[in-house]
């Protein structure tokens, strides 16, 4: 009966779990559907209209929009077997992990081949890498866990040059600028790897993200926790928040949400706490800047 009330609206439900109702189990059809809230239904037999564009785009694989953060396939590997042996060993400290994105399957299997050769090493994951190829700014979960961990993000022409001279050179004269994308999001990606690499930007600050958020709950965890952030497991009470709120000894709480989600956020609201949507983290990573008034529900 419980789920039932909550398939037909009525989200209060999800906080009256011990009302009366909820706990006869007895009943004989216990999934009959509540009549007062069977009007809710009705919206359904309006007929919805919907344009040719949007059919064509319901068929049509979708690229990903500017602004949004995607997750990428990940890229076979070439076997250890298949590497090239390294014309020298580097110490670790001077020895680049390497990561690449945007790129296609086959060209990074060259890219690969060719840090090895020069005895570097490839990331594992974003979390690990010191250098970042890419051509472009991009939102890719990679490219904004990237940012908050790695030392230099450059171009591909740096590891061709690195190539050409068979040793690993400076980066400053390769970083990876984007002048359609800065100008886009308001930012200068050099301006944010100087920031991050000063200090974490959500160290210290913890994170209640609703279950419904895009890009996906595991993918904003990663891009978190790259900025030096942490998840709670659970959600706060609006008690919690507070108390974390006023007193600047606790950890400050940071609430995320979609718009779906928002009725998860009602006693958040009629406190008065801000809720932000997702450009919180993804812009506030790419800028490395805490906006507190451009993306919170109001």
């Amino acid at each position: 009966q419980w789920l039932c009330d909550i398939l037909l609206g009525n989200f209060e439900a999800l906080r009256q779990m011990q009302h009366n109702r909820y706990t006869v189990f007895n009943l004989q059809e216990p999934f009959a559907p509540n009549q007062h809230l069977v009007p809710n239904l009705l919206a359904w037999r309006v007929p919805l209209k919907v344009s040719l564009e949007l059919q064509m785009n319901m068929r049509l694989p979708l690229k990903p929009k500017q602004n949004e953060a995607v997750i990428q396939p990940s890229i076979k590997r070439p076997r250890v077997e298949d590497l090239p042996t390294p014309i020298k060993k580097l110490p670790p400290e001077l020895t680049p992990v390497v990561l690449f994105t945007g790129f296609e399957p086959a060209q990074v299997h060259q890219y690969i081949k060719k840090v090895c050769m020069l005895g570097g090493n490839i990331a594992e994951s974003a979390q690990k890498c010191t250098h970042v190829i890419a051509s472009k700014v991009t939102r890719t979960v990679k490219f904004l866990t990237a940012v908050s961990v790695a030392k230099h993000i450059v171009i591909p022409e740096w590891l061709e040059e690195c190539f050409k001279s068979q040793k690993f050179i400076e980066e400053q004269s390769y970083m990876l600028r984007d002048a359609e994308a800065e100008v886009l999001f308001c930012f200068s990606l050099e301006e944010s790897l100087k920031r991050a690499q000063a200090a974490p930007l959500f160290k210290g600050k913890y994170f209640y993200i609703t279950p419904g958020i895009s890009p996906s709950l595991h993918t904003m965890k990663s891009i978190v926790e790259s900025a030096g952030g942490k998840l709670l497991s659970k959600q706060p009470s609006f008690r919690t928040v507070i108390e974390h709120k006023q007193n600047k000894s606790l950890s400050e709480i940071i609430l995320i949400a979609c718009e779906n989600d928002l009725h998860l956020c009602r006693e958040y609201f009629t406190r008065n706490l801000d809720v932000h949507n997702a450009e919180f983290v993804l812009t506030g990573v790419l800028t490395q800047t805490l906006d507190y008034d451009s993306y919170k529900f109001t």
